[in-house]
């Protein structure tokens, strides 16, 4: 899938998905402060304590990673979009060619998300019908295998 975009509904839209992100990593996030943590798996030694802290990390981590991935390449964005004003949002299976300028890989729910976050913005700027169509389409279309990441990028308008 390719569709040219303005930058900025993409990047808000890429912005609106972070702060949901962000906000559910926060949700998740168990215990007030270090010293109740510490005080509460203390108690537990060994092996189950050290699982149980991996598992409060690990909860808190894969949202942040792919909040801050996200936030790194709005600067991609803001750069190709110097080039040719509008920038081509690609998603595609990862390696296939030509790949995008700047991407992400994610997997498809994260990407049907983030495509609905960016559709919102895209019609509360008034990206004309066919582009809300298209980016529409694409994410109630978008199939893959679960486990299976995708290429979400950008690359120069046209290219």
């Amino acid at each position: 899938m390719r569709t040219a975009l303005d930058p900025l509904p993409l990047v808000l839209g890429i912005y609106a998905y972070v702060g949901k992100l962000l906000a559910r990593a926060a949700q998740r996030r168990e215990g007030d402060d270090a010293a109740g943590l510490a005080a509460r798996f203390a108690q537990q030694r060994g092996q189950p304590a050290d699982r149980e802290v991996r598992r409060l990390l690990r909860s808190l981590h894969a949202d942040v990673k792919t909040a801050d991935k996200l936030l790194k390449k709005t600067a991609d964005i803001w750069k190709i979009s110097a080039q040719t004003d509008l920038v081509d949002l690609v998603v595609q299976a990862r390696g296939q060619e030509p790949e995008p300028k700047a991407y992400v890989l994610l997997q498809p729910p994260e990407i049907r998300a983030l495509l609905q976050s960016i559709l919102e913005a895209a019609r509360a700027a008034g990206e004309n019908e066919e582009t809300l169509d298209h980016l529409e389409q694409a994410a109630d279309a978008l199939e893959a295998r679960p486990g299976d990441y995708l290429a979400f990028g950008f690359a120069p308008w046209g290219a």
